[in-house]
């Protein structure tokens, strides 16, 4: 990534029954970066056959806030964003971006895309619906990207997926927290 607004693109297979996808989650992003600092943008879509496509949640999070605290627990964690923490360039470090609340039911031939990227577009049908000041500053220099995605460094979504036949939400929590990794 530059900086311009470029985007790395993660699609699931088509949804074969409706499942629905509810609650808080999170994206574990292993990344490389070349300056102290930079912004991981995520956002999740649902892809109809047709090319439609929904926003479903986002996050945001700046590198030199990726701190996190006894609050966090699998699949929603917590920046306390007290303190500015450079990066170190060239270091492989784990970036965890708190999803915002979402609910979203995927129906067959449906698919999940999740995007990545360090800056957002000044204009798109998403950011056309939000006030002029909701936009994340960019770091003001070109930055270089490595994400990475192996055995020892596990980049990776948290999600809550239901299906039909699961009663009562804790039931859900408890069986459907689905990880899968950003291949």
């Amino acid at each position: 990534m530059t900086d311009k607004v470029e985007i790395l693109s993660w699609i699931t297979d088509k949804f074969e029954a409706d499942t629905e996808m509810i609650g808080t989650g999170a994206a574990h992003i292993f990344a490389e970066v070349d300056q102290t600092d930079t912004n991981f943008i995520i956002r999740l879509w649902d892809y109809a056959p047709n090319g439609e496509r929904q926003l479903i949640t986002s996050g945001y999070l700046k590198a030199s806030h990726r701190e996190l605290d006894e609050r966090t627990t699998e699949g929603n964690p917590f920046h306390p964003h007290t303190r500015y923490v450079p990066v170190e360039p060239g270091k492989i470090e784990e970036y965890v971006l708190r999803l915002y609340p979402f609910a979203n039911t995927f129906t067959p031939g449906h698919k999940l895309v999740v995007e990545l990227s360090n800056n957002e577009p000044l204009a798109d049908e998403h950011n056309a619906l939000l006030p002029p000041d909701a936009f994340h500053l960019p770091v003001g220099r070109p930055v270089t990207h490595k994400i990475y995605r192996d055995a020892a460094h596990q980049s990776r979504l948290v999600l809550l997926f239901t299906t039909q036949g699961c009663l009562g939400l804790d039931a859900c929590r408890n069986i459907r927290l689905s990880l899968f990794s950003l291949t």
